[in-house]
């Protein structure tokens, strides 16, 4: 009797243990534990995803958190965390604040499957010299451009430009007159067919005059003082405060521009900016209303532009200058051979001195002006510390 009590007892433990067994794997979740830990790249761009899923996947409409992580001196305590909800149908992304030698870290653990890829971000752009577009590839950055009065060795203002350490070559000392960027929406997309623009002048230098087509610019001004002139036609400048009404006169408006004060040129009105400082004139500048004929430029037309183009039998009387008395400093022939030049040295006079541009960061070179966005064979010299002139072969 006893043992048939023992087998009993057995038989029933075996079905309760599968009973339990069964209830156990039946209890499951749906989805496995998915852990994504990722080393983050300095000047990165990334996407971070969902895995799109079935309304009846446990996961549908949950929230995924990632955790960042990133360590430099640049942060308080040298590290900075945060913690993103991602929503079911959304996606982040994201660039990394850290640079060469610095670490980020991205966690997420979830029941539910994250993917991450570099992406490049749509909504950042700004000012890079060439090295640093090469090495940020998280937005649509913009090459900044450096202007230079190319001073000639027998030139009067050569043994000054020397003293103040200038780069110089066999032929020319080089005196900085200031920086031009613009970011449109040919290199900057979200931008559509406003633009942004980074103006900085150098003391006893000018933005030459200049016309905007289609263009009205504002300035914010944040550092120095500056001479900043306009020619506005009448009928142009709102009166009233319902924009119904403008001024009839013909205006020419003088404004010398401090720190934290703003200008603004009306569309298609000829303006020009003069640094009248010891320090750096600097703006931050701001173009809309209408969409550029060309996406690639401002259709910005200079005065030299005009007057550069001009039959010397039509300049010469607008001028009031005499073709026939040589000794005048400017004659109609040498006015017309005055460059479009983006910046003027103040000291210009009637031989003419020549502006060289080029890439921020990067020194003048007279035989080779200009500024070129990087190649890629630039970019992977960059960043394996070669000279830009090595063939890269192994």
């Amino acid at each position: 009797m006893q043992n048939l009590k023992r087998r009993t007892i057995r038989l029933l433990a075996v079905i309760l243990s599968a009973v339990l067994g069964s209830l156990l794997i039946l209890g499951e979740p749906a989805s496995a534990n998915h852990t994504l830990t990722q080393c983050l790249q300095p000047n990165t761009g990334y996407k971070l995803y969902r895995t799109e899923v079935e309304r009846e996947n446990p996961c549908y409409g949950e929230t995924v958190y990632a955790k960042f992580t990133f360590e430099g001196e640049q942060f308080p305590g040298g590290e900075f965390k945060e913690t993103y909800p991602i929503q079911d149908g959304w996606e982040l992304h994201f660039n990394t604040p850290l640079s060469d030698g610095e670490t980020g870290t991205l966690h997420v653990e979830s029941e539910c499957e994250v993917n991450v890829e570099k992406e490049q971000l749509q909504l950042l752009s700004g000012f890079k010299t060439k090295k640093e577009a090469c090495d940020n590839t998280s937005g649509h950055f913009v090459i900044g451009k450096d202007y230079y009065a190319a001073i000639p060795k027998k030139g009067l203002d050569y043994k000054q430009c020397l003293k103040e350490g200038n780069h110089q070559d066999d032929e020319y000392c080089y005196e900085p007159l200031g920086s031009l960027g613009a970011i449109t929406g040919n290199n900057f997309p979200a931008l559509g067919g406003a633009g942004i623009g980074q103006l900085i002048i150098k003391p006893n230098a000018i933005r030459a005059p200049h016309w905007h087509l289609q263009f009205a610019e504002a300035g914010y001004c944040y550092e120095g003082i500056g001479q900043v002139g306009v020619i506005v036609p009448s009928q142009t400048i709102p009166k009233s405060k319902d924009g119904q009404e403008f001024y009839s006169e013909k205006i020419v408006e003088e404004m010398f521009v401090k720190n934290d004060e703003i200008f603004l040129f009306p569309e298609s009105s000829q303006h020009y900016l003069r640094n009248i400082g010891n320090d750096d004139f600097a703006c931050t500048l701001f173009f809309a209303e209408g969409t550029p004929l060309s996406r690639d430029r401002l259709l910005t037309i200079s005065l030299q532009n005009i007057v550069g183009n001009t039959p010397l039998g039509v300049l010469g009387p607008m001028l009031v200058t005499d073709e026939k008395n040589q000794s005048l400093a400017y004659t109609s022939e040498r006015v017309s051979q005055s460059p479009a030049q983006t910046y003027t040295s103040v000291d210009q006079g009637p031989d003419v001195i020549k502006v060289i541009e080029a890439c921020s960061g990067e020194d003048p070179d007279y035989l080779h002006p200009g500024c070129n966005p990087p190649t890629r064979k630039e970019c992977l010299a960059s960043r394996l510390g070669l000279s830009v002139f090595s063939r890269m072969e192994p």
